[in-house]
């Protein structure tokens, strides 16, 4: 498994990222780009994609004159992308006999891209509100009674709810499923194949799920 974090630069640097990109990626990722209505939004498909093809590329999952053009993809019912072989064909994508798997995630402050050869979800999000961890509505929907005692008891309980939110969405995303809301605070305590990673930063949380037996 390979990951990749990066912060969302100033609107100036968005704007030439954009594009340079535009012109790169495949149509069906200049589309997805193209249908957001703000420069942020836009970045992010774009700067993404390409963060994905640097980490193919560089890791060898894809042979080093792959163009980031090639990188095209289709999406299951739940919005989860794999990659194809082509714009017209729905067969995974494979290298050396291997599959291809990748997840992508993007908040206000920053984007994320993870690799691997099994299934992989990541999540980042910016931490969450005050308002919104001491609203016991909110936490009874989303964490267990366990985790809520974690959140309650921690010294900074944005940080706690944000790192359990991001762990939560990013099993979702392996899973493939998307996230189920009736089983959203209990997935954690769940038995599950996959490992859990976060990094964390001043204004983001980043989580990674993995199947156990990759490093």
């Amino acid at each position: 498994m390979f990951y990749i974090v990066e912060t969302i630069p100033d609107n100036q640097s968005m704007q030439a990222v954009v594009a340079e990109l535009l012109p790169l990626v495949p149509l069906v990722r200049r589309n997805k780009a193209l249908r957001y209505k703000h420069l942020h939004g836009q970045f992010c498909c774009l700067r993404a994609w390409a963060l994905l093809h640097e980490l193919l590329v560089s890791h060898q999952f894809l042979p080093a004159g792959f163009s980031l053009a090639e990188l095209t993809y289709a999406e299951d019912e739940h919005g989860k992308p794999w990659l194809t072989s082509s714009p017209d064909c729905n067969a995974p994508l494979t290298f050396d006999g291997k599959t291809i798997c990748f997840s992508l995630s993007h908040t206000a402050n920053a984007l994320a891209v993870a690799i691997d050869h099994q299934p992989v979800g990541i999540d980042v999000e910016a931490l969450i509100s005050k308002q919104r961890v001491s609203d016991q509505h909110f936490l009874d929907h989303t964490m267990s009674a366990k985790e809520q005692v974690v959140i309650h008891q921690s010294v900074n309980p944005q940080l706690a709810f944000t790192e359990l939110w991001t762990r939560k969405e990013a099993l979702f995303k392996a899973i493939g499923t998307g996230i189920n809301m009736s089983e959203l605070p209990g997935v954690l305590e769940s038995p599950h194949a996959f490992t859990l990673q976060s990094i964390v930063s001043s204004d983001y949380v980043c989580s990674i799920a993995y199947y156990s037996d990759r490093c």
